[in-house]
């Protein structure tokens, strides 16, 4: 279900805003002409509303669909220089920004954390301007009006939770401030992570789920909430709250899909489905361009070939297990491409002829319509899991057997046989890890997977990674010379 996000005459007050707040020292801007009037006529109405949430939503979109912007979203950034993920590209040098995090060569100077930094904050604000305008807005349907709001927290925390994943500990901002009052220092790691809950617990209060009221598919319901609290907790290490807002999303009617469904376009937020950011291709830049980005830099397919996938993780799948050919590909190579590859491209993100998704036929190939999937059942099975299987290993073991039977499909039950009902401590335990590396492949995840297990030294240590640095990225140069010294910079960088 595609959600048109065309933001019309509000996209030019919240860009212009956006830029007043956040680049305080850029002081050739004037706030009297730009800022002052187009806030005094909007705001006004339930349509206003609609169309301030949208723009919220737009920095989530514009994460994986601008050129310059796609690098700093997880898919990227965050796995490259793993186990999993090869930077790729035309060449070792390609994208030198990438290289660094693949060599663990980090500058501050990196573009893509200012990417990073700036697109979130710029959400943030487009939230905070809905939490502190809308409220105030007569609405005849009450119950939309307290949605809206439940969403714009959601989004809020979202921005904040792919923040602190990446700096740690940063500026939090519960409304939208003036220019002298911009400039603030950074939160602890532990209080941004409360700020965050605090937002998400109010979204799971007042937020439908889509399947219940179907007119908000599309947007952030009870179930992304639920979820992405799921993920909150686990990369905090509060296995007891994991178990509670699992037990809350397992209360809905999703159902895992049939493996070969799930990356497809008919599986689209489909049962198995709990939050996705859309895409479309119907018009010219409303689609992502990660898909070309990792599409194999082939004549045939004209994509760029990077984030590729590793042997390693392909060596890991068991004998059979038809999610090899459903999650990863090799590419249709001729003698005369000259390709700086493993071999070995992610399936979940492609189109034609290694899935369902045609190639954009609007907009360039940088304008496919394929949906980003932030959160999938599978992977709120595997986190409740890991959260119970030290308590309840039983359980345990069923979650990780629902998502092996769902990989098994129709095959013999030799193929990815279940778990033994009787595994139990730290071989449990690894046998989820390795489900985890298996069902999420690709998907950018598997870096802040080892960062939060603790395993990232012993695995990611032959790469260059060094434990007390690199379990954060530096905070952007540009940032810290705007605060004057205000923000203070991780260690080690």
């Amino acid at each position: 279900m595609k959600r048109n996000k065309t933001l019309k005459s509000i996209t030019i007050f919240l860009l212009l805003t956006a830029t007043l707040t956040f680049v305080a020292c850029d002081d050739y801007l004037d706030v009297g002409t730009f800022g002052v009037p187009v806030i005094q006529s909007f705001y006004k109405t339930p349509e206003d509303a609609e169309q301030a949430l949208s723009a919220a939503y737009a920095p989530m979109q514009e994460s994986y669909s601008i050129w310059g912007k796609v690098w700093s979203s997880d898919l990227f950034l965050a796995d490259t220089g793993t186990d999993d993920i090869l930077k790729g590209g035309l060449g070792q040098f390609d994208q030198e920004a990438l290289l660094q995090k693949q060599s663990y060569k980090l500058l501050s100077t990196n573009a893509y954390w200012g990417t990073r930094w700036q697109m979130h904050y710029k959400g943030i604000l487009y939230a905070n301007l809905i939490l502190e305008k809308v409220p105030s807005i007569d609405f005849e349907d009450e119950d939309r009006k307290k949605e809206i709001i439940a969403e714009a927290h959601f989004l809020r925390a979202y921005y904040y939770f792919y923040l602190v994943n990446m700096f740690g500990g940063v500026p939090l901002y519960d409304k939208p401030v003036s220019l002298e009052e911009v400039n603030i220092p950074r939160a602890s790691k532990e209080d941004t992570y409360a700020f965050i809950e605090a937002d998400l617990k109010a979204a799971i209060t007042d937020l439908p789920s889509r399947f219940a009221k179907s007119s908000i598919a599309g947007h952030a319901d009870k179930g992304a909430a639920l979820g992405l609290m799921m993920r909150i907790m686990l990369y905090q290490n509060k296995m007891g709250e994991v178990k509670n807002y699992g037990d809350q999303l397992f209360q809905l009617p999703y159902a895992l899909a049939e493996l070969n469904f799930i990356f497809q376009p008919d599986g689209e937020w489909g049962s198995g489905s709990i939050f996705e950011i859309n895409f479309s291709s119907n018009s010219s830049r409303l689609g992502t361009q990660a898909p070309r980005m990792m599409m194999p830099r082939t004549k045939a397919d004209n994509g760029f070939g990077f984030s590729q996938i590793k042997e390693g993780v392909v060596d890991a799948y068991e004998p059979n297990d038809p999610r090899l050919d459903a999650y990863i590909y090799s590419a249709n190579k001729t003698p005369e491409d000259n390709l700086y590859e493993t071999g070995y491209y992610n399936r979940k993100y492609a189109w034609a002829p290694y899935s369902n998704y045609s190639r954009p036929s609007i907009g360039g190939l940088n304008n496919s319509d394929i949906n980003i999937r932030i959160l999938r059942l599978a992977d709120a099975y595997l986190m409740y899991a890991e959260a119970v299987y030290q308590t309840e290993p039983e359980i345990a073991v069923d979650y990780v057997n629902k998502v092996r039977r769902r990989a098994r499909g129709s095959e013999p039950e030799t193929v990815v046989p279940d778990l033994p009902t009787t595994l139990r401590g730290n071989e449990l335990r690894d046998a989820i890890y390795l489900e985890r590396r298996l069902e999420m492949v690709g998907e950018g995840l598997r870096y802040h997977d080892l960062i939060r297990t603790g395993r990232a030294a012993e695995i990611l240590g032959p790469l260059g990674f060094q434990s007390g640095i690199h379990e954060l990225m530096p905070l952007p140069k540009t940032q810290i010379d705007l605060s004057e010294g205000v923000l203070v910079q991780n260690p080690g960088y």
